[in-house]
């Protein structure tokens, strides 16, 4: 059997014995490329131990890698190097920013969302709550919620919105100049 011609982290030729077939041994077998792009988030998970995937759920509430270590159970001492090792696993970080894009797709508005709201409003398809206080007689007042399509100010608001995406509102002026230009000082 031959020596594994791995390299420990000093720099020095590993000294176990090869593996049968192999020219490494156990600890220095070189990995298969795995394309982790193309994987669910179930299936990045399973590449995780329990302290990583723990270690992503807390980086991902608190966006911190040394404290969401010391919460996932690493040790204080070892947190901050252990964070950033964590994000060299290629499985790791992914797993992480699907999480991050999913939820940011949930929480923010997309283009077509906001355009498709501008263009209720501004044909009065959406009604807003307003208060509206009665007066019962004797000093008395009540005041009830009824729902109101939106206001004139809104609608045109709304208008205008939409008018500026679509560059609706720019004037059309032509400032090609095709003669010549002759400055007169006449000034005396």
């Amino acid at each position: 059997m031959a020596r594994c011609r791995g390299q420990t982290k000093s720099g020095k030729q590993c000294s176990r014995q090869a593996q049968e077939g192999s020219d490494y041994c156990y600890q220095h077998q070189p990995e298969e490329k795995v394309n982790y792009e193309d994987m669910s988030l179930e299936e990045l998970k399973d590449y995780m131990t329990e302290k990583q995937k723990r270690f992503a759920d807390y980086y991902i509430e608190i966006g911190d890698a040394k404290e969401a270590a010391v919460k996932a159970g690493y040790s204080e001492d070892s947190a901050k190097q252990i964070g950033y090792e964590n994000f060299t696993k290629p499985y790791l970080r992914l797993y992480i920013d699907k999480i991050i894009a999913k939820k940011d797709n949930t929480r923010i508005a997309s283009q077509d969302e906001v355009l498709e709201y501008l263009t209720s409003v501004m044909r009065g398809e959406i009604e807003e709550e307003q208060i509206v206080v009665e007066s019962k007689g004797d000093y008395i007042t009540e005041a009830r919620a009824i729902m109101k399509q939106v206001g004139a100010k809104d609608r045109n608001k709304a208008a205008e919105l939409l008018g500026k995406r679509y560059k609706i509102f720019t004037d059309n002026i032509d400032l090609n100049h095709s003669g010549g230009i002759q400055i007169i000082d006449d000034i005396d």
